[in-house]
């Protein structure tokens, strides 16, 4: 079954980083679960610009990702968003192809 990524990109201004950086770490663990893994990088030779990757085990994890009510999560990653500079965020899923 093919891996599935999906990522969603945006910068923070930096006087947020910090704030930025602590709401993640709270996420982290929240979203490392069945199968997911979920990292946050930051782009190179660009500073502040952050991107969060999901990758999930299959297709039918990653369908099914949205189903999961996690209340705590969501608010965390509402306060992220919020953050993102010009309130820009840009997703992007791709499906493992060998």
């Amino acid at each position: 079954m093919a891996k599935v990524m999906f990522s969603v990109a945006y910068e923070i201004p930096e006087s947020a980083r910090a704030q930025y950086l602590n709401l993640v770490a709270q996420l982290k663990p929240l979203l490392n679960t069945h199968g997911t893994v979920y990292s946050v990088y930051q782009v190179e030779n660009k500073h502040n610009h952050f991107q969060e990757v999901y990758i999930y085990p299959n297709e039918e994890a990653y369908e099914a990702a949205e189903d999961v009510e996690n209340p705590q999560a969501d608010a965390l990653v509402q306060q992220i968003y919020a953050l993102a500079k010009d309130h820009k965020v840009t997703y992007s899923t791709i499906i493992e192809a060998v």
